[in-house]
């Protein structure tokens, strides 16, 4: 005869508890997995149509792996404002590897500066590959403006850390805590089913893939809302930021040691200069600094311009063309770059080796 006993097997009678810490270790687990899977670029790339970060990824991959001649760098004015064709078909030198927009929208110069840094691993800024950047500087690449969190994706954590950002360097090592808020946009039904979309199988980005049109947005209504607009513009008399500076000078410094030739231009905005070349105010100040300095390095700075008006049907919003100014201001910058670069360009410069030399 069998006795009756308190059972062993289950946890639903009275009196038996399960074995602690089982479900913190499943979670813990969780946890670790969802970090992995965050440091990896191809996870990060596959929901580029979901997070802007996936997309910067799409671009970088690319870059990494053709290693265009001629590189268009800066945010979300260069991404929707320079179409990589135009600008080679208008420039009479032949681009043996092409040209390529690598504008990341809300990247300021830590996320570009990690970039480079990429292509620099990949061997992308050696002879052969990439051998001219143009950076377009606006405000707010020299100011903390992550908001989309892709600092936690190519800012080396190291370098943050050196740089005495010790949160940001802890938001990149852990970047499950670091992209914590981004991820909250699944909360939001249209992202989570993009999410889920991409989960499936591989969707492009809204504009297309990095290699449909070459890095290049074309703007459109969507691109960016009013509110939006108006903060980064309220934004734009704020201070550089000192790491934001300094990881300009670093990314300079690094393709100067590479030998690639680097173009500064600056975007057009619809009611306003950029303070670089604004009147000089107690708001422009830091910028002209940071002018003068271009100009110390000897880093010509192309203007856009061709003596015409802006004209606000060429623009999304007051920061932000649309394809027909984008096409206009790809041509006025194709025909900068032959100024600084092209034939005419190259024989006063070798005039003038020659004269030194005898």
């Amino acid at each position: 005869m069998l006795l009756d006993g308190p059972s062993t097997t289950g946890s639903s009678v009275p009196g038996v508890l399960p074995r602690p810490g089982r479900g913190l270790l499943v979670a813990a687990l969780l946890l670790f997995a969802v970090e992995c899977l965050l440091h990896s670029d191809a996870v990060l790339h596959r929901y580029r149509s979901v997070f802007a970060a996936g997309r910067a990824m799409d671009k970088s991959l690319y870059a990494a792996a053709h290693c265009p001649s001629v590189i268009l760098l800066g945010n979300s004015r260069v991404d929707n404002a320079f179409d990589p064709r135009t600008i080679a078909s208008e420039f009479t030198v032949p681009l043996e590897r092409g040209a390529f927009n690598l504008g990341v929208p809300g990247a300021d110069t830590r996320v570009l500066a990690g970039i480079v840094d990429r292509l620099d691993a990949a061997g992308c800024l050696r002879e052969g590959g990439v051998r001219q950047v143009v950076l377009t500087l606006d405000e707010a690449l020299v100011q903390p403006v992550d908001t989309l969190g892709q600092v936690v994706f190519f800012a080396s954590p190291g370098r943050l850390w050196r740089d005495g950002q010790h949160h940001d360097a802890l938001r990149a090592a852990l970047r499950l805590y670091g992209y914590t808020n981004n991820l909250r946009q699944l909360r939001e039904p249209a992202s989570l089913q993009r999410f889920v979309q991409a989960t499936l199988g591989p969707v492009e980005a809204v504009g297309g893939g990095a290699a449909e049109h070459l890095g290049y947005r074309a703007g459109f209504s969507g691109l960016q809302d009013a509110q939006s607009a108006q903060l980064q513009e309220a934004s734009s008399v704020a201070p550089p930021d000192p790491v934001n500076v300094r990881a300009l000078w670093r990314l300079l410094d690094l393709l100067a040691a590479r030998g690639v030739q680097v173009a500064v231009t600056f975007p057009p905005l619809l009611d306003r200069e950029v303070l670089y070349v604004a009147a000089d105010t107690p708001d422009a100040a830091p910028y002209r600094v940071i002018a003068t300095e271009l100009q110390r390095r000897a880093i010509p700075v192309i203007t856009l311009s061709d003596g015409k008006p802006l004209l606000a049907s060429e623009f999304v919003n007051p920061g932000h063309l649309n394809d027909r100014g984008a096409q206009r201001y790809s041509r006025l910058l194709a025909q900068g770059l032959q100024r600084v670069w092209g034939p005419a360009a190259a024989q006063p410069a070798a005039g003038r080796a020659q004269a030194a030399s005898s």
